[in-house]
């Protein structure tokens, strides 16, 4: 066996874990993904995420935009194949007073609004032009099937400890999202209850999010069959029950932040609860087992997931190759 070539096991098979895999398999890797969903099946959080990509930076770790920025690249290039669920998009972040951001000169395709571009009540906005939306009921099935061909093997297994994957696996990467509160006793990670709405596609192509303005989370992400709107974040809460009340008032605020949306109830195909993973800090981070194996741990995104998720990757399958020599 090539001494450079690993078994390398995967925990989690979000968005995270896939592309972490199909990172380490085409590094030549051996790897197996371990996930608690079955065949066809993928974590409700990166089924339902927004998933699309903005400028992300973080003063404290400046890995993070670097990830966001190799990210982006990928994305880009996925875009033209539209078997990937990867479209570029105009995406316009609403503003009630005028805000220049952080990023203004840094990314591509910034701008602010055109005359009469954004409502009369928004003071101002943050435009891409154009920036990678990722439609995860495509993407996600597309990424699993990369992983396949490229030889990755996934089974329906969950764990109660790091200690007791077996001993073949030279590193394990712990991408559980919310599982790993109980794997690793983080205390800085809990769940944000988000409801999601999807609509049937009426012709609109534009990402719309107010964040801070009148309307209140308020987000539209269109997607080629449907449109996915938002947003109501109600902290941790473990039941994940759908609220119709909730749903009336995702209407009402999307269709108020975005006049002509006209969303209506009897267009809803489906609405679901699930929990995003929250942390003060991403972390991805390498330490050891006490049997001296690496363990990757990456979770805690914050919303980041798909933003940072091919960056990360990248940097993970660079620091095994580093590591493991």
């Amino acid at each position: 066996m090539n001494a450079q070539k690993r078994k390398i096991l995967i925990v989690g098979s979000g968005v995270s874990g896939l592309s972490a895999a199909y990172e380490l398999l085409l590094a030549g890797h051996d790897v197996t993904i371990w996930s608690k969903e079955g065949a066809a099946e993928f974590p409700p959080t990166s089924l339902n995420a927004y998933a699309m990509w903005v400028p992300v930076t973080d003063t404290k770790d400046n890995r993070v935009e670097d990830w966001a920025n190799a990210s982006r690249g990928v994305f880009d290039a996925l875009s033209a194949d539209s078997a990937t669920g990867v479209k570029q998009r105009k995406i316009v972040k609403l503003h009630e007073h005028p805000d220049e951001p952080w990023y203004a000169g840094k990314a591509a395709n910034f701008r602010h609004p055109n005359p009469g571009e954004i409502p009369a009540e928004y003071a101002d906005a943050n435009v891409l032009d154009t920036a990678p939306v990722i439609d995860p009921t495509v993407y996600l099935p597309w990424l699993h099937a990369q992983v396949v061909a490229l030889g990755g093997v996934f089974e329906t297994r969950t764990i109660e400890s790091f200690d007791d994957c077996p001993q073949e696996f030279e590193a394990i990467l712990n991408c559980t999202g919310l599982g790993s509160r109980t794997l690793t006793g983080d205390t800085d990670l809990h769940a944000e209850r988000v409801q999601v709405v999807k609509i049937r596609q009426s012709g609109f192509d534009d990402v719309v999010i107010d964040d801070d303005g009148p309307h209140k989370r308020a987000c539209v992400v269109p997607h080629s069959d449907y449109i996915k709107l938002g947003a109501v974040f109600d902290g941790d809460i473990e039941d994940t029950t759908v609220s119709e009340s909730a749903t009336a008032d995702i209407l009402a605020r999307c269709n108020a932040t975005v006049p002509g949306l006209n969303a209506r109830s009897e267009d809803v195909i489906s609405v679901v609860r699930v929990h995003r993973p929250e942390r003060s800090r991403t972390r991805v981070e390498l330490v050891q087992l006490d049997d001296g194996r690496l363990l990757v741990h990456c979770y805690g995104h914050d919303g980041m997931g798909y933003i940072l998720s091919w960056g990360i990757a990248q940097w993970i399958a660079r620091q095994i190759a580093e590591t493991l020599k």
